[in-house]
């Protein structure tokens, strides 16, 4: 197999995340608050004493933070019903249209490992597995957590989470599809859940981080992709739906990077009161 051919099969998995780029990266917490005074008019009689000050206490925010709560396993059974919406389908329509090109090449590469030498990918095969990339987000979290890095922790703790999400989606088709594999050890061929786990880790990633940290983990994506078809493990059409269904369940874990919070307070005054909104970006 040549090797434009083998660079258009990463670049179809790598492509999928282009929609994701759309979205920016989480900036620092920053307050920006604006303060409306409300008083009454002004009279001609003796001024009376100011009254004593109302306790008054804020109001609670009218949305919710940026970062969802709880633990990422219990958290992952509403992330299973938000996983069937419009923003995934958008996601896997996307990989669908890149896994019908690619499908001329599926079978080129039955039995000849699509002739890259295996060496150069076996520890993509590694990388790729749910065992590592769960391992990792869970050493994230804790890093996070140790070190007082709240952003860390949470990008960590939602990279198991899309693991869950991602791995859930692909295995139940696994043993729906019962595609069988190039090299013929089983049926469990499509779509090829290395892939899967390794650009739903690269999407949380740029979500939380951009693109400084999003480019170099989806490229790491390609590579784990082509390891599967180096080692003959998958067609070149289960690694691109692979990456969709990925990409997807990571961007339903992520839904709230990037919203604001709103806070609003009412604090009494002599003779009237202040109405302050707090806008915080996250």
């Amino acid at each position: 197999m040549s090797s434009m051919r083998l660079v258009a099969i990463a670049l179809f998995a790598c492509s999928l995340a282009v929609p994701a780029f759309a979205q920016a990266p989480v900036p620092a917490e920053t307050p920006d608050s604006t303060s409306v005074a409300v008083s009454e008019p002004a009279t001609t009689h003796a001024t009376a004493p100011a009254p004593a000050a109302l306790q008054v206490p804020p109001l609670r925010p009218v949305s919710s933070t940026i970062f969802e709560e709880g633990n990422p396993f219990k958290l992952s059974a509403t992330d299973f019903k938000k996983f069937f919406g419009a923003e995934t389908a958008k996601t896997l329509a996307f990989a669908s249209i890149f896994a019908i090109a690619s499908a001329p090449w599926d079978r080129e590469g039955v039995n000849n490992g699509f002739g890259i030498p295996t060496t150069v990918f076996e520890s993509g095969n590694v990388i790729g597995s749910v065992i590592f990339q769960v391992g990792a987000g869970l050493a994230t979290a804790g890093i996070g957590k140790a070190t007082g890095n709240q952003k860390l922790g949470y990008a960590g703790r939602d990279i198991v989470r899309a693991q869950v999400l991602s791995q859930g989606i692909v295995q139940a088709i696994k043993f729906s599809a019962r595609r069988e594999r190039p090299d013929f050890s089983n049926n469990k061929s499509f779509p090829s859940g290395h892939s899967a786990s390794m650009f739903s880790t690269a999407t949380v990633l740029h979500r939380y981080y951009g693109w400084k940290v999003g480019v170099p983990a989806y490229a790491l994506g390609g590579y784990v992709a082509l390891a599967r078809l180096a080692w003959n493990r998958h067609h070149a059409s289960d690694v691109v739906m692979g990456a969709g269904f990925g990409i997807a369940a990571a961007r339903t874990v992520t839904m709230s990077i990037g919203k604001s919070k709103f806070n609003l307070g009412v604090q009494p005054q002599a003779g009237g009161a202040s109405v302050n909104f707090t806008k915080i970006y996250q």
